[in-house]
């Protein structure tokens, strides 16, 4: 029976078989209800393949195998804490529009 061409998989680093054994062994603390944090995973999964793969690949091969991201990070790793509050103390009349004299907003209300 053939297969379609996206079935082939013909460029794959590893065949479906051998993905889910890596990660198997790389998310075992994952598998208990742990967080996936994928940059420090990379390493771990170019160890097992014996080859270097990029941080797409590393996501696309846990999407096939049924993982997800659930929540996106909060704050970047670099930003400073004390400048983000100085913003969300000043930043409100830079940027919402004054309305017209005499028209209220029930959302600002």
């Amino acid at each position: 029976m053939p297969r379609s061409k996206r079935e082939l998989r013909n460029r794959a680093y590893t065949n479906r078989e051998h993905d889910v054994e890596i990660l198997d062994e790389v998310l075992t603390g994952a598998m208990e209800g742990g967080i996936v944090i994928v940059p420090p995973l990379k390493a771990k999964v170019e160890e097992k393949l014996g080859k270097g793969i990029s941080l797409s690949t590393l996501y696309r091969m846990l999407a096939r195998n049924g993982w997800r991201k659930l929540a996106p990070d909060t704050v970047h790793p670099k930003g400073k804490p004390e400048v983000r509050e100085d913003w969300k103390k000043n930043s409100r009349n830079a940027w919402m529009k004054s309305l017209p004299t005499g028209i209220t907003n029930s959302r600002c209300a």
